[in-house]
């Protein structure tokens, strides 16, 4: 059964050293996240292999000023903010950033389509793979796939939109998410690299960002092409 994470001694950005949500995780075991709809449908419950809810995405569409999506510790809205998501308006490109936006200091990272058939997006964030407070400057890009999956497996023909996560550094495949085709959940992540929770955080956070993104390019009659290897 997989650990839950466990809040120890912050790190990070100026937003993290004051939240003990944003955490190290205690385990550098790949991580499973089961992503399933909402009773409404229109947010997500993010849960552990044991089924104990983790994260809660609360989408926003027609609320100005507030964020397309923001990231609750915990199950339901009312938990603390770990995280949100801006839609640059008539662009293909988000802000995601770490903590609340009401607190200062946050910091905003660029989620840029490079590809035009939306295959490919990159960003980048400051990691502690040392546990070096000063940390490390990376970019990671999210690539289409329909050969990598959950452990290591193909992921089946109708399981939608599925992602692999590569350190843009080293090539290593850090993350996964494979779509999956049942009514009640969208997919699940699967994190393969301990970078501690801030990591963990922005991972889910870019990854919905791009699922939520390809969802309402398909509401609209728009989007890109399936490309991916």
């Amino acid at each position: 059964m997989q650990a839950a994470y466990t809040a120890t001694e912050p790190r990070g950005s100026t937003a993290a050293r004051h939240d003990p949500h944003l955490a190290i995780a205690n385990t550098s075991r790949p991580r499973l996240l089961a992503v399933h709809h909402s009773r409404s449908r229109r947010h997500f419950i993010v849960s552990l292999p044991d089924k104990t809810p983790d994260f809660y995405v609360e989408i926003s569409v027609y609320t100005p000023g507030k964020p397309d999506i923001t990231l609750h510790s915990g199950p339901d809205k009312t938990g603390p903010v770990l995280g949100v998501s801006k839609f640059v308006t008539l662009s293909s490109g988000s802000k995601i950033a770490l903590g609340d936006p009401d607190m200062h200091g946050i910091v905003w990272e660029d989620l840029k389509k490079t590809s035009f058939d939306h295959s490919k997006y990159e960003w980048q964030m400051t990691i502690y793979p040392h546990r070096d407070p000063q940390g490390e400057r990376r970019a990671f890009a999210w690539k289409r796939t329909h050969s990598v999956g959950i452990d290591g497996s193909k992921p089946p023909w109708f399981s939608g939109l599925n992602l692999k996560l590569i350190d843009d550094q080293t090539n290593e495949i850090l993350a996964v998410f494979t779509g999956s085709s049942s009514w009640s959940k969208r997919g699940t992540f699967q994190i393969n690299k301990d970078y501690g929770r801030e990591f963990d955080i922005m991972v889910l956070l870019s990854g919905m960002t791009i699922l939520e993104r390809a969802q309402r390019r398909s509401s609209g009659g728009g989007g890109g092409g399936d490309g991916g290897g």
